[in-house]
């Protein structure tokens, strides 16, 4: 792949980054997840909170038009509640399908975890898709344990519940980052 940019998102990206997540969440957890799943999953999956996403800790990738990968984090849980003093969640990581394995999620991790360390983060969380976690392990996050997300009252999602500290951070495994997941 010839170079891309990292930018952060604007608010003009909103239908760009929802398509972007569309696609790679409905193709990789494939590996993972049951097709009835993935059809009352995805969508609620798919949706990034605006006032997360403009916030300006969220970056993407682009070459030209192309929005190719997306990745975020916040002091917000998914659950709505503030994060202690010093850590934060991974909110979104995810790559076109075209794009997986073209060094873009590893870019991109890469730039957001210097983010997270510029900010005092001292320890991302991440509740990681089942298929995502080679992707995460190679990034240096551990894993703590599986734990079901709640999406919905009628939706469940396995998912591994991991966390990286941000102060002793490895040297990222390109090869395993470049194979690809989405977060």
């Amino acid at each position: 792949m010839s170079e891309f940019l990292i930018r952060p998102v604007f608010p003009a990206d909103h239908a760009a980054i929802s398509d972007l997540l569309h696609a790679a969440y409905a193709g990789e957890m494939r590996s993972a997840y049951s097709e009835t799943l993935m059809r009352a999953a995805v969508p609620l999956l798919t949706r990034p909170v605006p006032s997360l996403l403009f916030g300006g800790r969220y970056v993407l990738a682009e070459q030209g038009d192309e929005v190719l990968g997306i990745a975020g984090w916040s002091d917000i849980s998914p659950f709505g509640r503030s994060c202690p003093p010093g850590q934060a969640h991974l909110r979104h990581l995810a790559v076109t399908p075209a794009g997986q394995g073209q060094g873009i999620g590893h870019a991109l991790m890469a730039h957001l975890l210097e983010m997270v360390e510029r900010a005092g983060v001292q320890h991302l969380h991440c509740l990681c898709p089942l298929n995502a976690v080679p992707f995460c392990r190679a990034a240096g996050f551990d894993m703590l344990g599986e734990v079901i997300l709640s999406l919905s009252p009628d939706v469940s999602l396995p998912a591994a519940q991991m966390r990286l500290e941000v102060r002793c951070l490895p040297a990222l495994d390109s090869a395993a980052l470049e194979a690809g997941a989405t977060l």
